[in-house]
């Protein structure tokens, strides 16, 4: 992904998977191996639309969810796929032979996380080696169901059991086409930020 892309990312991960409201520039910077530059525009961004408030330590987040469609709608999901390949076989089985460094993300990620999906899917999508997967999965010149994302080191970091953070897998569904919109439907009733912090910081 972009450097900006990821920023928005880590700012969603820690309000909604952290619980976190009040934010820091320097610690995402850090966290993220972004430019201070790269992440104060991001922020001038959010809040030219009036998603966060500046404070003079950080930032607060006034609405996450502007900010999780913000950032949804400006992914640009097709870039990052650096690897296609087909199987004949089911999802399940495509899933159960990737390599277990493999990173799950839109419908298996959805399934990982949530359970039972809201529709069948046949498509895979991951964050992990080409390399890998090439080895267990062939590129087909007409069709594919398999595709490999560019993996970044901070999302690798806030994984979690092989499957990407919630505010990542909901991103991706979103550029999908159906069955796509079924998972969203159901996701934005598990996507609430946790009331466990504030954040690093209060003022």
């Amino acid at each position: 992904m972009k450097k900006r892309q990821i920023a928005l990312r880590e700012i969603l991960y820690r309000n909604y998977e952290k619980g976190e409201r009040f934010l820091n520039q320097k610690s995402i910077s850090e966290d993220c191996n972004l430019s201070l530059g790269t992440v104060n525009s991001v922020i001038k961004k959010l809040e030219n639309f009036g998603a966060i408030e500046k404070k003079p330590l950080g930032f607060r987040l006034r609405a996450q969810k502007k900010v999780l469609l913000y950032w949804a709608a400006t992914r640009d999901l097709q870039k990052d796929i650096i690897y296609k390949a087909y199987s004949p076989t089911l999802p399940k089985s495509i899933e159960s032979k990737m390599p277990k460094d493999t990173i799950f993300t839109a419908y298996s990620g959805y399934k990982n996380k949530l359970g039972n999906p809201p529709s069948d899917y046949s498509k895979i999508y991951v964050y992990g080696d080409p390399k890998k997967i090439s080895q267990k999965f062939k590129q087909e010149k007409q069709e594919n169901n398999i595709y490999v994302l560019e993996l970044d080191e901070r999302l690798e970091e806030i994984t979690n059991k092989n499957s990407a953070p919630l505010v990542q897998i909901y991103a991706d569904l979103w550029q999908l086409p159906p069955p796509a919109s079924r998972f969203l439907r159901e996701i934005k009733k598990e996507l609430k930020p946790k009331r466990t912090g504030i954040g690093i910081m209060n003022k």
